[in-house]
This record gives C-alpha cells, structure tokens and sequence, in this order.
C-alpha cells in the first residue's frame, strides 16, 4: 500500500493500478461523536481494504454532501453536485495517470449524489473502473452483531461502537432523549436533522461498546473485499460470454 506519504520513485516502482478513496463528512454527530466521525471511520475502512489489496490509499474527501444538518453548528458541506465534480477529477486525474480502479469507500449516506457518478464515470472513462462501497458493507452480518435492527440511522449504536473501537478519547456522554419516536427517514428531505430529533442522532448510541465496533469494522472490510471479488467475477463472466 502507499500514500500520501510516498515519493514519486514509490509510486514509479510500484505502478500500482488500484486507488481506494474514501469519503467521509464533516456533520454534527449528536452530543456525544465528533464532527468528522463519518470520515474517521470511512477513512479506517479504506485503509485497511487498501492494505489487504495492495492500492494507492488516497486522502479522504472529509467534506461532502451534510445540507440535511446544515443548521448545526460545526457542520460544513458541498453542494451535492459539486461532490460529483470533485469525484470526477479525481477519476479522470488517475485514468490519464493509469489506474485501472478507483474504489470509493463511502461514510455517509447523504452522498446519494455518488451512485449516478459513478455509473456517469464508467460509461465515459474507458479502462478505469469506479466502484462504490458503502460502510454497509456486509450488512447481513453486520445485523448479527447489533442489538436495534431498526431506526439506527445516524451517531447511534452502529457509529458509537465503532468511534468507541477506533477513537475511544472523542466519545462523549451520550444525551438522553425525551422523545424516542424517531420519523420516517424520508423526512431529511424536508427537515434539518435537528429538527427531526433532540440532540441530532437518530438511534441507540447507548448500546454502543467496543467489541461491537471491532467486529463491525471486521465485517466492513470483510464485507467490501467479498463485493469486489464478486463483481470481478461478474466481469470474468462477461468477458467470456462476449469471447474476449
């Protein structure tokens, strides 16, 4: 794996054809999780796939699409489209440098914006594959682990175990809600989170602990791994049917 980190001699004797970004946000994460918990995590995720496959870890995109926690103070976003923009230079920087794949490693579910870039990107830049990865990664056994199935949408017990795993010195005390009748999830498309729920999150941050964030890291990259390897295959299959 190399970074940011290498000289210019690294990446010409590497030559390496895989970059993995991530993509994070910069949000209000209720009282207790910091403003850069998505990009924490998603950054953490990207590494660990990045070293397991050999790849150019880029730096994360720490701001991205948040409008729908624009009233919160130390919240900073992108305009979605302007995301797509910034997601489209990066892939055409690294197609005329040679990559043959760009994996993004996406942590926040705001960025809707990603999906329709990337098929936009695989259609235009021919020879360099963009794949989209969710830290929902392997989300059948990431449910194994978890107690609340449901309505753990945002800094709950998913996120707070795992920044209890990675950053356990930026967890705070979680605030006790009044009002645990969380809305439709739809609803973010009309109210600001903070809005929607007292102390901006939107779960059980309470059922967090470490050993679920270990294990739910595990099953990300895990998860991640398995989706490339599947959607490699896929493409074997393709290309036989065709006869390439």
């Amino acid at each position: 794996m190399l970074t940011m980190n290498n000289a210019r001699p690294d990446f010409e004797n590497a030559d390496l054809k895989v970059a993995v970004l991530p993509i994070g946000a910069v949000e209000q994460h209720g009282s207790h999780l910091p403003v850069g918990t998505d990009t924490m995590i998603s950054s953490e995720m990207a590494a660990r796939v990045a070293e397991r496959l050999g790849a150019y870890l880029l730096p994360p995109v720490a701001i991205s699409s948040s409008i729908e926690h624009r009233s919160a103070k130390g919240t900073v976003y992108l305009k979605a489209t302007t995301l797509a923009l910034v997601v489209r230079d990066i892939a055409e920087c690294l197609h005329e440098a040679g990559y043959e794949k760009l994996i993004l490693i996406n942590g926040h579910g705001g960025n809707w914006i990603l999906k329709p870039t990337i098929r936009q990107l695989n259609r235009d830049l021919s020879g360099l594959e963009t794949v989209l990865i969710h830290t929902s990664a392997g989300a059948e056994r990431q449910q194994v682990v978890v107690d609340h199935k449901h309505h753990d949408i945002h800094a709950g017990e998913k996120e707070t175990s795992i920044m209890l795993h990675l950053r356990p010195e930026l967890v705070g005390q979680v605030k006790e809600l009044n009002d645990k009748q969380f809305q439709l999830q739809d609803y973010m498309d009309y109210f600001d989170v903070m809005d929607l729920s007292e102390d901006g999150y939107w779960g059980f941050p309470e059922s967090g602990t470490v050993e679920k964030g270990a294990k739910l890291m595990d099953i990300m990259v895990d998860g991640a791994l398995q989706y490339l390897e599947r959607l490699e295959a896929y493409h074997a299959k393709v290309r036989e049917r065709k006869g390439e």
